[in-house]
C-alpha cells in the first residue's frame, strides 16, 4: 500500500472515530468572556497569549501575557509559506516561549478593528497549533484586548516572558489539520467530505490575483463559500463571535452541515482556523479540519484542480 493511500485511510478512520465515538476525543477549546478571563488570571497554571503585533503588545497587554504571533509559529517549506513546523521544531519553538502542554491557555487578539476575519483567526490559528501540539485547555477571550480595555481592566506595558520550558509533543491531536493527500482525496469524493472556503468572495472566485503566495487562483471544485468574517459581530470598537443560532443560520445558508466532515481552507490555513474553532467551541464537533498550507500549497500542485 502506498504511503499516500495509507495516510488517507488513517485520516478518514480518525474522522469516523471522532464522529461515532466523541468520548474518545480530547476536550474542546472554548470561548470565555473578559470577566471569566480576569477571574482565571490568579491561577498559577494560566498562560496568557497575546496574538497582536509586537508594537501593539508592547504598548499594553493583559498582565503577564506572552506575545506570540502566527509568524512566530509558522515556517516556509519550499515555495509554501505559513506551514505549521514539524513536531521537533514546533516543540522547540513552544519551549522557547515557556509554554507547557498541561497549562490552561487564555488566547486573545485585537487591533484589527476593520478586519473581523483577522480579529478572530489571529487567535484561533494559535489555538489550533497549540491544540495540535497537545495543549489540553485552551480558551479564546471573546472581544479581545479592546473589550478588556473598554472595561477598565488592568493592563501591563512592555515585554513579559516565561522561563524556557520543555514542551514535548507526545502525539498530535488528529482532528485539527488536514494535509494534501487527504485534501486530494476529498476533492475526488465531494459527496463524502465538505470543502469550505473561508476567504472573501473575490479570492474564492479567482478575481483577486494579488496574493503572490499562490500560483493559481480560484477554489476547489464543489467547494462551498463561507467567509470567516461572517462569524463576527461588532460591539463598540471590538468584535465578538455571533450567537450560535446566527452561526447555524449562516451554515445553513451556505449549505454546510457542521455535523458532517469538513475541510476548511483559505490561502495558508490561517483564516481556515476560524471554522475549525467554531466547530469545536460552539458545536462540540471534531469533524472540522484546517487545511495546513491551503491554496498556497494546492495551487502549486499540478494534479489538484482549481476552478473559477
Amino acid at each position: 500500500m502506498s504511503k499516500t493511500r495509507f495516510s488517507v485511510i488513517v485520516v478518514a478512520l480518525l474522522l469516523s472515530l471522532a464522529f461515532c465515538f466523541p468520548s474518545l476525543a480530547f476536550a474542546n477549546p472554548n470561548i470565555i468572556t473578559t470577566d471569566q478571563a480576569a477571574q482565571l488570571l490568579n491561577n498559577d497554571n494560566i498562560i496568557v497569549i497575546d496574538t497582536r503585533a509586537e508594537k501593539s503588545y508592547l504598548q499594553g497587554h493583559l498582565p503577564n501575557a506572552v506575545n506570540l504571533t502566527n509568524e512566530m509559529l509558522s515556517e516556509k517549506r519550499g515555495d509554501v509559506v505559513g506551514l505549521v513546523p514539524y513536531n521537533n521544531q514546533l516543540g522547540e519553538k513552544l519551549s522557547n516561549f515557556g509554554l507547557r502542554p498541561d497549562a490552561t491557555y487564555i488566547i486573545y487578539s485585537g487591533e484589527n478593528i476593520d478586519n473581523p476575519a483577522l480579529f478572530l483567526t489571529n487567535a484561533t490559528r494559535i489555538a489550533a497549533i497549540l491544540y495540535w501540539a497537545g495543549a489540553k485547555d485552551i480558551c479564546y477571550m471573546d472581544g479581545g484586548y479592546e473589550k478588556w480595555v473598554d472595561e477598565n481592566k488592568p493592563i501591563q506595558a512592555g515585554e513579559f516572558s516565561l522561563p524556557k520550558s520543555d514542551f514535548v509533543i507526545e502525539r498530535n491531536k488528529t482532528t485539527v489539520f488536514a494535509f494534501l493527500p487527504f485534501v486530494k482525496w476529498a476533492i475526488n469524493h465531494e459527496n463524502q467530505i465538505q470543502l469550505v472556503d473561508a476567504r472573501n468572495q473575490a479570492q474564492f472566485s479567482g478575481q483577486d490575483t494579488k496574493d503572490k503566495r499562490l500560483a493559481r487562483f480560484g477554489h476547489f471544485p464543489g467547494a462551498k463559500w463561507l467567509f470567516v468574517a461572517n462569524y463576527m459581530q461588532k460591539e463598540k470598537n471590538y468584535w465578538v463571535i455571533k450567537p450560535k443560532s446566527e452561526i447555524e443560520a449562516l451554515l445553513q445558508k451556505a449549505d454546510v452541515d457542521i455535523n458532517k466532515p469538513i475541510i476548511s481552507y483559505c490561502n495558508t490555513g490561517h483564516l481556515a482556523s476560524g471554522l475549525w474553532f467554531i466547530g469545536q467551541a460552539e458545536f462540540n464537533t471534531k469533524l472540522v479540519t484546517d487545511y495546513d498550507g491551503s491554496m498556497a500549497e494546492a495551487s502549486r500542485v499540478s494534479d489538484v484542480p482549481i476552478v473559477k
